[in-house]
């Protein structure tokens, strides 16, 4: 039988390696954006002539649920970039069809998931009651007029990449410090002596609290870094919304 301070320091060991495990999957996911912003900011920044530059699609499947409503979840992502030609201070430079991330903002992209009329959501609601459920494609288009950055053949966007990595990197360089100060601070507090009296007893109950929390919380923050060609769209049509005003999709809480 393990003694009680054994199966204390195997237990600091779990949390600590847990933590570790966490900070280092958030800290390859800042060098990925820190590389990426390093390759966006040598886009060309233009404007779409002619005709559709490129799409980006979200395939979904809508469940009904029992408060007449349609909760979807998405099913697969996909880009494609038909070519076209931009703008790009005053030189028109033609963009070659290809498989290249299509990303958009997330506005445009909520904008084309909402329900559009009551009729449109009656016929949904009951192909979503089925076993299948409802099937439908999510549509976005590059179109002329609209502002890009073109990233190489890596991307197509009409949001700034750069400030994009950016804004997503900050999480992540306030996340992992912050993350470990937490660990230290709590197992400083658990080996606080007399070891098992009240304050050590405290301090292993934050232990345990960060321990169920901290790879929630980095998988969350993992998620909310999603390229925009792959971030999740998951939104709800309700029949309530429809009829308290405009068509709406309210968006689903992860």
């Amino acid at each position: 039988m393990l003694s009680r301070e054994v199966m204390g320091v195997l237990c600091l060991g779990v949390v600590w390696m847990t933590a570790l495990l966490v900070a280092a999957a958030a800290w390859q996911e800042l060098r990925d954006l820190r590389a990426l912003a390093k390759r966006a900011k040598r886009a060309s920044v233009g404007t779409v002539v002619g005709d559709d530059l490129a799409e980006w699609r979200a395939l979904q499947t809508g469940r009904a649920t029992d408060r007449e409503e349609i909760a979807f979840h998405d099913r697969k992502f996909e880009s494609e970039v038909f070519g076209g030609r931009v703008d790009v201070d005053g030189e028109t430079i033609e963009i070659a069809r290809s498989d290249a991330e299509v990303w958009t903002d997330e506005r445009a992209r909520r904008e084309a998931a909402e329900c559009s009329d009551a009729k449109t959501f009656d016929a949904a609601y009951a192909q979503a009651r089925k076993a299948k459920g409802f099937a439908r494609d999510v549509r976005v288009r590059v179109r002329p007029g609209d502002r890009v950055w073109i990233v190489g053949k890596e991307i197509v966007s009409t949001i700034d990449p750069v400030a994009f990595c950016n804004k997503k990197s900050l999480a992540f360089v306030l996340f992992i410090p912050l993350e470990l100060a937490v660990c230290a601070a709590a197992t400083r507090l658990a080996l606080a002596t007399p070891h098992f009296g009240k304050t050590s007893i405290a301090g292993a109950i934050v232990c345990l609290a960060f321990f169920l929390g901290v790879t929630p919380l980095g998988v969350a923050l993992r998620e909310g870094a999603r390229r925009p060609s792959r971030a999740f769209l998951r939104n709800t049509w309700s029949r309530r919304a429809l009829a308290s005003g405009p068509a709406a999709a309210v968006p689903q809480k992860n």
